[in-house]
């Protein structure tokens, strides 16, 4: 399957879910089953499956040595990850989640999504000082572009019936934290493969939000790709180090 890319020349092999950039086969970290125990809604399912099922795919810094120089001067990193069709006992695959920290007064980094290939339901979950959770839930398919805002954790679901393959521009020098989603067993909802939505009793109040991904008005949709853009305009994407400038846009 090639993936559109004006700069880079993606290709990934379904079979062997290898991907390959500009014809140098990149190398992924794998999530395995056993390592989302901890956030399963079917708590049982894993004692009946092979742990060791690889469940997503993680290439990250793609493309960098072609562009190092903007990469660089940014501290932003272009990734890819894979997510296979697979039943977690009842519930959509889905990503372990993670929040990400501080860098700017009360704001933490935010990432910007992009679906290249299926299906997606995107988790995202803010905890408020009174203890309730903010929880949006945002539909998205092939070319729509998705911000993961300051201070919510996030979760990527493949609600599609084939895999999903998304990329993510961040800043490459922090370590993502997964420990609030583990510790809760799981995000605030559980998407079950029936469509149904199922609260995790582990929160508190949760306001629940559903939308479509809507256009970003300052990105530019004629690049084929997050990375095309980034490269040719890196100015762009200042938001991933500073994120009070999306308050500029009404977004926080």
């Amino acid at each position: 399957m090639k993936i559109s890319s004006n700069l880079l020349e993606l290709e990934f092999d379904e079979k062997s879910m290898s991907l390959y950039c500009d014809s140098e086969k990149a190398n992924p970290n794998v999530r395995k089953l056993n390592e989302l125990n901890d956030v399963l809604f079917n708590k049982t399912f894993i004692n009946s499956s092979n742990k060791s099922d690889p469940l997503y795919y993680m290439f990250r810094g793609v493309g960098f040595d072609k562009n190092s120089s903007v990469f660089e001067a940014h501290t932003i990193r272009y990734d890819i990850t894979v997510l296979n069709h697979y039943d977690l006992g009842g519930e959509f695959n889905k990503t372990l989640g993670h929040y990400h920290p501080i860098v700017e007064g009360s704001l933490s980094y935010p990432e910007l999504y992009e679906v290249l290939y299926g299906e997606v339901l995107y988790v995202l979950q803010r905890a408020n000082p009174d203890g309730t959770y903010d929880v949006k839930l945002i539909h998205a398919k092939k070319g729509d572009r998705v911000i993961m805002l300051p201070n919510y954790g996030h979760i990527t679901v493949n609600v599609g019936s084939d895999i999903l393959i998304e990329a993510n521009l961040v800043n490459s020098t922090f370590e993502s934290n997964y420990d609030p989603i583990k510790q809760k067993k799981g995000g605030a909802v559980y998407v079950l493969s029936n469509n149904n939505i199922v609260m995790n009793r582990n929160y508190n109040d949760l306001t629940v939000d559903y939308s479509e991904a809507n256009k970003i008005s300052f990105l530019d949709y004629s690049k084929p790709t997050i990375y095309d853009e980034y490269v040719g305009h890196p100015e762009h994407f200042e938001f991933l180090n500073k994120p009070s400038l999306l308050k500029n846009y009404n977004l926080i």
